[in-house]
């Protein structure tokens, strides 16, 4: 039998397949791009044979780990520099192979393989992508013709982002498609394991059945992931993690992803950024574009209805395209909140019911006996939660009391922002907030039995904690930060 803390690993390499299998396209959407693969062609030499003549090809040291790098070159003519970054996956850079002949027509486009993937080298040490933004960095400043355009997939969009936040000077412009790993751990693993039970389109009934069995799946996450980090041993020596990885390259960048807190490049990158994602990813979940569109500055959602996790496929390709040009022809809009309305006297009752969402002004929603309830665009004074299972989108509650009270309940809370003297109250309850502003005049959090949280670039600001809460963390009877 595994122990507890290697069955912690085995979730995380149980994560990381079905990463690694999502990053791939179906057979048939993939066929031109397979093509062009090194498991099918070999060498660099008859990949050359492959591509179009005008494509420059040639491998350069990059310095972080100083190894041969694949670079790709088109549209050489062109002024503005694009820079296409792969995710997971030995397909590399020919992910995008439908998408460079389209942008090469208008725009100077750079791809790479990173290291450990395609036709690059695999050195040994940790594939991060605090690593691969130092790689992405070198190429730039070597070939771009002035600040780019940086177009990232999958891990390829957190690498991207690291990028942008450590060195904005090198772009114009950011777009992320469908990013993996912004989120804590915890919650993209969640999601990546339990997320293809979609409930979406179903009626309230199966809805709240299905409901039920994720909320069983993802208490069984939260308790795993709440064991001692398998991560923290590989973190404490680059070498070690490079032997324990060596000749796993999916692995290597997979662990590393999850590992990184992306918290303060989610919520202060300054650059106009563009999020392009699939409503229907199993791996990346769209409240991670969600929840950037509202905390980054200048930051605007494009979602494809229907799409998973890689958008380039052949299905959705006019689609995205079209995404895709509007992100490069327009500047974002960021959000912005809508003036306050007068306060409602308005109260609401969910008493035994599944399914359905709620919008609107009230005093007081109370929830009890429910689940798959979807509060989305909701202003409320107070919020109270018993017994229920319920999703928070783009909500905000502002109250002179308590602003929300939950027992022996689930919340998932997006894109939202709690502001009273004690912002949450939980009581043997579980809650999963993504880019949630807490603002507690008393406090921000109060537990009463024991409740488990799981808080994704959260902005906390209360008299006993300030900044950005970023954990997985289980608390009981205290009002008391670490």
């Amino acid at each position: 039998m595994l122990r507890l803390p290697a069955f912690c690993l085995a979730l995380f390499l149980l994560l990381l397949t079905g990463l690694t299998a999502q990053a791939q396209p179906s057979a048939t959407a993939s066929a031109p791009s397979c093509e062009l693969c090194r498991e099918r062609l070999l060498t660099l030499n008859i990949l050359r044979q492959h591509v179009p003549a005008d494509w420059q090809l040639y491998r350069e040291r990059e310095p972080v780990w100083n190894s041969q790098t694949l670079v790709i070159e088109a549209g050489l003519e062109h002024s503005q520099t694009i820079l296409l970054v792969h995710g997971l996956g030995q397909n590399g850079f020919t992910d995008w192979a439908s998408v460079i002949p389209e942008l090469a027509r208008q725009y100077h486009v750079l791809a790479l393989d990173l290291p450990g993937f395609g036709y690059s080298d695999a050195p040994t040490g940790k594939y991060s992508p605090t690593h691969y933004a130092r790689v992405l960095s070198a190429l730039l400043t070597r070939h771009a013709k002035g600040p780019a355009i940086v177009i990232g997939h999958s891990m390829g969009g957190a690498v991207a982002l690291r990028l942008a936040a450590t060195r904005p000077e090198l772009l114009s412009r950011l777009i992320l498609v469908d990013a993996a790993g912004i989120l804590h751990r915890t919650a993209f693993t969640k999601h990546s394991i339990t997320g293809r039970l979609g409930s979406g389109q179903t009626s309230g009934t199966l809805r709240g059945l299905l409901e039920r069995v994720r909320d069983f799946s993802d208490s069984t996450i939260e308790r795993v992931f709440g064991l001692p980090d398998p991560g923290r041993l590989l973190n404490s020596s680059e070498s070690l993690w490079g032997g324990a990885f060596s000749g796993q390259s999916n692995a290597n960048a997979g662990m590393a992803l999850v590992e990184e807190d992306f918290s303060n490049a989610a919520t202060s990158m300054p650059l106009p950024t563009w999020l392009i994602w699939g409503e229907a990813d199993p791996v990346a979940p769209l409240r991670t574009g969600q929840m950037l569109a509202r905390r980054l500055p200048q930051a605007q959602l494009l979602s494809l209805p229907g799409v998973g996790h890689t958008p380039m496929e052949s299905a959705s390709f006019n689609a995205f395209m079209n995404r895709l040009d509007h992100a490069l022809s327009e500047a974002p809009q960021g959000f912005s909140a809508p003036p306050a309305a007068p306060a409602s006297s308005r109260d609401y009752l969910c008493q035994g019911e599944d399914g359905g969402r709620l919008s609107g002004q009230f005093r007081e929603v109370r929830i009890e006996n429910c689940a798959g309830l979807l509060l989305q665009d909701l202003v409320a004074e107070r919020l109270i939660i018993r017994d229920s299972i319920v999703q928070m989108l783009n909500t905000r509650i502002r109250g002179e009391e308590t602003g929300i009270t939950l027992i022996n309940s689930e919340l998932v809370a997006t894109a939202s922002e709690i502001n009273a003297p004690t912002a949450i109250h939980a009581e043997r309850a579980r809650l999963d907030l993504a880019g949630v502003i807490l603002e507690g005049s008393d406090t921000a959090i109060s537990t009463g039995s024991t409740s488990r949280f799981i808080a994704s670039a959260c902005p906390v600001r209360s008299p006993d904690f300030m900044g950005l809460w970023h954990t997985s963390e289980t608390r009981s009877n205290t009002r008391q930060w670490p």
